[in-house]
């Protein structure tokens, strides 16, 4: 057996959040031992967070087993998804390889805009944690501590900046509607609870499979409900767009990135094996979901002027797609929407590097017609964020359009003809919004662009 074999059978799962937690300890003794000093300020710490952003990121990867992930293979049957600890493991990488990305390309913004202090980055730190707790929860009793340390993190993060009314206003909106998101959580896990006496996923899932009662599909109705208001799908997206807007722009990359790593990787393990019993009305939903974030955020992007409200309209049509491949409930949905959210996530810190590389001044241009100057600027910087946008449109031959082929070869294997034609309309509308950018940076006039 070789070594790394031996620590991934003694859960090395595990590690990631037991050496997160102590490296916070040592974080904040760190720094309210130097708090008082001049010599050694600021700087060191923020060296410490880069250095065990590396360290942590080839612990992971180093001693970590990923053989179990051949259940991908066609060979595999659906059963294989019962050992959700493979796919735990997968969700878990792509989240600390993304929460990564993030920290690498919003630090030099961050330096330059004097915004970087360590209380971000130990926010930050303390989201990754909550992120990472989600998902090796093996019950709702830590699951909702989970996202609820995920959550307040997310609130402070949100109303950063303190001297702007944008930033207070979205950690505000966000917040209250986090904690009806909340109550609905905790509503579906007490329906649950009443039904089958238990909250641990493998006695549900036992006990799931001989008792099928309408209080128990209630409390997986709320469950769902409260997720995807997590996710920012429609019509539970009114936080969205108004905190990806008041958010430094750094949170906001942060925000799109991470989170929805672990979420739809908990939704694949609550719909698809904890409660697979009710999937006719798992799958309904899903569909419901999908059909409209993709309707709705195809349509209401087309009037939008500002840069980031765009990129959350585009966040929730991309999660709509992913709830789409969710409904067919087949092994071919899993293995789309697996590589669905894989390549969202680099199409995702593509973008905001390209967007974080691109600001010079303390305050970032808001509106659309503010980016014309973009391509005169820089060229080549210019080139590839049009070939990005055209990877997140779905335009051939770029790696979007092979993710969206897979959720629509998905549907039709099962038989979702008129949802199929639906979803190529909506997203042939939303090509127009990547394309208008593409007419910005090299069909306007200069002089009507500033930053």
């Amino acid at each position: 057996m070789s070594f790394s074999l031996y620590l991934y059978d003694l859960s090395i799962l595990h590690l990631s959040e037991f050496f997160l937690a102590f490296y916070l300890i040592y974080y904040i003794s760190y720094t309210q031992l130097i708090s008082s000093s001049i010599d050694l300020s600021f700087p060191y710490v923020t060296n410490a967070t880069t250095s065990f952003s590396l360290f942590f990121l080839f612990l992971i990867i180093s001693f970590t087993d990923f053989s179990g992930l051949l259940f991908l293979l066609p060979s595999s049957s659906f059963v294989s998804l019962s050992n959700t600890s493979l796919l735990t493991l997968f969700f878990k990488t792509v989240a600390i390889l993304a929460s990564l990305g993030v920290l690498i390309i919003s630090r030099e913004y961050l330096v330059v805009n004097s915004r970087l202090s360590y209380e971000i980055d130990l926010m930050t730190i303390f989201s990754i944690l909550g992120i990472l707790l989600i998902g090796s929860c093996n019950d709702f009793l830590s699951f909702y501590l989970a996202i609820e340390l995920q959550s307040l993190v997310f609130y402070t993060l949100a109303s950063f900046l303190r001297d702007s009314g944008f930033s207070v206003e979205a950690g505000l909106k966000y917040l209250v509607l986090g904690a009806f998101a909340s109550s609905l959580l905790l509503f579906g896990i007490v329906l649950i609870y009443m039904t089958y006496g238990t909250i641990h996923f493998e006695s549900l899932l036992k006990l799931s499979c001989f008792s099928h009662k309408s209080t128990g599909f209630l409390g997986v109705l709320f469950l769902v409900l409260a997720l995807t208001f997590k996710l920012g799908a429609a019509p539970f997206h009114m936080w969205l767009c108004d905190v990806y807007e008041g958010s430094t722009i750094a949170v906001t990359a942060f925000f799109s990135a991470v989170p929805k790593v672990i979420l739809f990787g908990f939704l694949i393990r609550l719909i698809f094996i904890t409660f697979d019993v009710y999937a006719v009305y798992s799958s309904s939903l899903m569909l419901a979901f999908g059909i409209g974030s993709i309707s709705f955020a195809s349509l209401a992007a087309l009037y939008q002027k500002r840069m980031k409200r765009l990129l959350a309209y585009s966040a929730i049509s991309h999660t709509g797609f992913i709830l789409l491949a969710f409904a067919c409930f087949s092994m071919d949905s899993i293995k789309s929407s697996i590589i669905y959210i894989t390549l969202y996530i680099v199409m995702t810190l593509a973008v905001f590097a390209i967007l974080l590389s691109s600001v010079t001044s303390k305050t970032m241009p808001k509106y659309l017609i503010n980016w014309a100057v973009l391509s005169g600027r820089n060229f080549c910087l210019a080139i590839g964020f049009v070939l990005t946008l055209f990877s997140i449109g779905g335009i051939p031959p770029m790696a979007g359009f092979f993710s969206k082929l897979g959720v629509l070869f998905a549907l039709l294997s099962q038989s979702y003809i008129v949802t199929s034609i639906v979803v190529i309309t909506f997203s042939s509308i939303a090509c127009f919004y990547y394309i208008r950018l593409v007419k910005l940076f090299y069909f306007t006039n200069v002089a009507t662009g500033r930053f």
